[in-house]
């Protein structure tokens, strides 16, 4: 009998910290945390294994691989990398000194904290649209969502449908964040205007008069660079490949960070190394929770299948997980 270990340094990924999912077969409306507490009450029944902290790579023979947690040292044939994606920055000089003292990577753990609060969220995918409603919702006195594109094609359209509902949301379509300011806190945001064609309709612009920006939001305010008073900015603009373990494997990652992988397996360019989820190239830029859910069942069914076609490479102790799936 195999024996499946799961190592993660947070518990549910970036899934358990989503707040409300309408889009997970089974459930109408759940909780991230809810979800990812259901999946894993489910693989304790079955008999997985379950440690907090860091995973990293002691050892790297053929079909056998030291995997390192804090003083403890797991030994398997078959390694699943799970570890998902962490919050891209946006690599603006003041932004260490001000994380979590206004700068924010996670609308559902630090919104709470702004009730009544004039804030921002920056990006234009549906993680940034869902965040903008969610801030709404909490009870902000206003909401700014700064996109550098002119539209919001890429948010899913029923969480596009919920944002235009929010009376105290101003969309800023073709906008940057060039400063931020502030020295024990962030007190404001230099925009800067990124003009790039005219604002698509279907993204639906709040009307002008709700905009910091004599012509209006959602509507191309000119090439001066303006300053709006903000207590807390959100930043939703993507993610990167979570954790060292992926490099110190030698597994193949692409110009996007992801983690290439044979779709029909699940198999890296390593023998004996799977991924599954966000971190890789699987479904394009297509990220889900179905999507990584499917891709661990085919990255598990793959090792168990590799594990019985090399069975004497080394004793298994375990197959360690990376991350929980998210």
């Amino acid at each position: 009998n195999m024996r499946t270990l799961v190592i993660s340094k947070s518990f549910g990924g970036e899934t358990a910290l989503a707040g409300p999912i309408e889009n997970y077969p089974g459930f109408e409306r759940i909780d991230g945390f809810e979800l990812m507490e259901r999946m894993k009450a489910q693989a304790e029944k079955l008999g997985t294994e379950f440690v907090d902290g860091d995973a990293a790579l002691a050892e790297n023979r053929y079909h056998c691989f030291r995997i390192k947690n804090g003083k403890k040292t797991y030994e398997s044939k078959t390694i699943i990398l799970a570890v998902g994606m962490e919050h891209r920055p946006l690599g603006l000089p003041n932004e260490e000194i001000l994380k979590a003292k206004g700068i924010h990577y996670c609308a559902t753990c630090d919104g709470p904290l702004y009730k009544g609060k004039t804030l921002g969220v920056v990006g234009g995918g549906d993680s940034a649209v869902k965040w903008a409603s969610q801030l709404s919702d909490i009870g902000a006195a206003h909401v700014y969502l700064i996109v550098r594109e002119n539209n919001l094609d890429r948010a899913e359209p029923i969480n596009l449908k919920n944002l235009k509902t929010k009376k105290n949301v101003t969309i800023l379509f073709e906008t940057e964040v060039k400063e931020l300011l502030g020295k024990e806190r962030l007190e404001s945001v230099r925009l800067q205007s990124t003009p790039s064609g005219p604002v698509r309709q279907g993204s639906n612009p709040p009307p002008a008069a709700s905009s910091p920006f004599p012509e209006g939001g959602g509507k191309r305010w000119g090439k001066d660079e303006k300053n709006i008073k903000l207590q807390g900015l959100f930043v939703a603009i993507g993610a990167v490949p979570r954790g060292e373990l992926p490099k110190q494997l030698g597994v193949k990652i692409n110009s996007h960070g992801q983690i290439d992988v044979d779709p029909d397996t699940m198999k890296t360019n390593m023998d004996g190394v799977f991924a599954a989820g966000d971190v890789t190239n699987a479904s394009g830029s297509f990220k889900q929770i179905i999507t990584g859910a499917a891709q661990g069942a085919l990255a598990a069914t793959s090792a168990f299948r590799d594990i019985h076609e090399h069975p004497l490479v080394c004793e298994l102790h375990a197959v360690p997980i990376a991350g929980l799936l998210k």
